[in-house]
């Protein structure tokens, strides 16, 4: 079929239509010259929609409410929506969905990255929670949550997903032996 501003899949089901334009694959992604187990334009579009779902509940629940998820209901989202640290407290919320629709964008658009680049992205992002990680446990000086130091269960989730298919484009398959000809006599 002809579609305009979208791609077009054909899968075992039917047509799907994509309602943005999906970046063209790179010539330098051949899945048979990668290392890891799966391709990283692969570990990408995982980030991707991992990141995209992750910032799905702020739209869909708003700014507190998310909030109140992203910290298990420890802090009530009507302790986030009021008293004087509110207003600084939801413009924080608001830079922290701003960034995750920008990681999504990232990941979307490192996909048609040649695929060193699309190394150097993943390892930009293991570099960022290398250094976020830490702030769950107080090192910067408290934890986020008075006497708490757990990790929120959606963090876990992002951190455990996206680090494994990360982790499956740069670990290197062990390469298959081949068996010696024998000779007959």
């Amino acid at each position: 079929p002809r579609v305009t501003g979208g791609s077009v899949a054909r899968t075992a089901v039917g047509t799907h239509v994509a309602p943005f334009p999906l970046p063209p694959p790179s010539t330098t992604n051949n899945p048979s010259t990668m290392a890891g187990y799966i391709t990283m334009t692969r570990a990408l579009q995982v980030n991707m929609v991992v990141s995209a779902l992750f910032t799905v509940p702020f739209f869909a629940l708003g700014a507190h409410q998310f909030a109140e998820l992203l910290v298990d209901g420890t802090v009530k989202a009507s302790t986030f929506a009021s008293g004087p640290t509110s207003p600084m407290f939801t413009h924080l919320l608001w830079v922290d969905a701003v960034k995750n629709i920008f990681l999504t964008g990232l990941c979307y658009v490192a996909q048609s990255f040649p695929a060193k680049a699309q190394k150097q992205v993943a390892y930009l992002f293991m570099g960022m929670w290398a250094l976020l990680l830490p702030l769950f446990f107080g090192v910067y000086g408290s934890p986020p949550i008075k006497n708490s130091t757990q990790i929120p269960p959606p963090v876990i989730a992002y951190l455990a997903i996206t680090g494994v298919a990360y982790a499956l484009a740069m670990v290197e398959k062990p390469k298959k032996k081949k068996k010696a000809a024998s000779k007959k006599k």
